[in-house]
């Protein structure tokens, strides 16, 4: 059982997270005199080869990239082009169509980047496409192999609306008819918003994995589960509505800090108790508001600017998404369990104080980053 408990240790304290830190790539589409347009503010970091999907690499500096050299800001330009290329296609009738681009940033004076509050570097950029005649689809292909998804933003006057693609899919923008009139495209929210919210627990939540373990390492039966389980759901849900909606605006860092707390005090709890009561009801509650909170750090800059009845349907499919993922989790959970009832007393013990040390190292971690 000693080696379990490293194992489990090792296996889960070396990964380095950040609390629900949504992995994404945000554009609005729209239709100008210009053409087919894209924009967005690409989060350099990601942009860069030295720095783009590597684990705990540190973001770039807003204010440091304003002052680098002319050579300097010329490479994160060619950077960006490349990895945008790469990254994003846009086809027509089946056909892969050009595109260019553009960086407003750099024609402003003084050159002058994004805001951001964590003086995060973002570069804002502008991809031009020229319309086509029809009859065809306008089509966007995410071709990312890692865990960032694309966001899109689709501008239709008064009603924008907004879409996910997850990592190697694709959406339909627009279809231009024969007669060259231009027919929009259908909301997908149940197919794009439940698949978001669950991958944000399966594969990269590992914070909310480790919660939802600390949940059934307490008492490993369904009822107990169950019930833990929906009350989490329903706090979270109540704050990530409210951050959406405007209404709770609180720093990522202390939202990390109070994350990475409740999994060292479920864990440490789990190793004190044995019965379920009220004052664990409450407490599971509790920590599922700041749970939500950490979702909504994420996703509360993708939604801004969207109605209440917009956000309705993002919101729901999200939610949905995050209780298949979390049912799934307990499901495997169980399936693990059954070949450790023998010692289920000692593999309950080196769970959850391996879940604990998680929780106090990332605790440490995330106080002095």
């Amino acid at each position: 059982m000693r080696r379990l408990f490293l194992v489990l240790t090792l296996a889960l304290c070396v990964v380095r997270v950040s609390a629900h830190q949504v992995d994404t790539v945000e554009f609005e589409f729209l239709e100008s005199d210009a053409g087919w347009v894209l924009e967005g503010d690409m989060d350099i970091a990601y942009m860069m080869p030295e720095t783009r999907n590597v684990p705990g690499a540190p973001p770039f500096s807003r204010a440091e990239v304003m002052k680098a050299p002319p050579e300097e800001l010329a490479r994160i330009r060619k950077e960006t082009e490349i990895t945008l290329r790469s990254l994003l296609e846009l086809n027509f009738a089946g056909e892969t169509i050009p595109w260019r681009i553009g960086f407003p940033d750099f024609e402003k004076e003084p050159f002058e980047l994004p805001e951001e509050q964590m003086d995060w570097a973002l570069l804002h950029v502008r991809i031009v496409a020229e319309p086509r005649a029809g009859p065809g689809d306008l089509v966007v292909r995410w071709h990312e192999t890692e865990q960032a998804e694309l966001i899109i933003l689709i501008d239709e006057g008064d009603e924008p609306r907004i879409e996910s693609v997850a990592p190697g899919g694709e959406m339909r923008l627009l279809t231009v008819e024969a007669g060259g009139e231009v027919e929009k495209a259908e909301p997908k929210v149940t197919t794009s918003w439940l698949w978001t919210g669950f991958r944000h627990v399966l594969p990269v939540g590992l914070d909310h994995i480790l919660f939802i373990l600390g949940l059934f390492l307490m008492a490993p039966k369904w009822k107990p589960l169950m019930i833990q389980s929906l009350l989490f759901t329903l706090a979270h849900s109540i704050t990530l509505a409210l951050a959406v909606f405007g209404h709770i605006d609180l720093p990522r860092k202390p939202v990390e800090l109070l994350i990475a707390f409740s999994i060292a005090f479920v864990g440490i709890e789990n190793l004190m108790i044995s019965k379920l009561g009220m004052r664990r009801l409450a407490l599971v509650f509790v920590f599922g508001l700041v749970h939500g909170l950490g979702f909504a750090t994420g996703l509360a800059g993708m939604f801004g600017g969207l109605s209440a009845r917009q956000l309705v349907g993002p919101l729901v499919g999200f939610n949905l998404g995050v209780e298949v993922a979390q049912i799934t989790v307990l499901a495997s959970a169980f399936l693990l369990w059954l070949p450790l009832r023998p010692w289920s007393g000692r593999a309950r013990t080196a769970g959850s104080a391996a879940i604990a040390l998680c929780g106090i190292l990332w605790l440490v971690e995330r106080s002095f980053s």
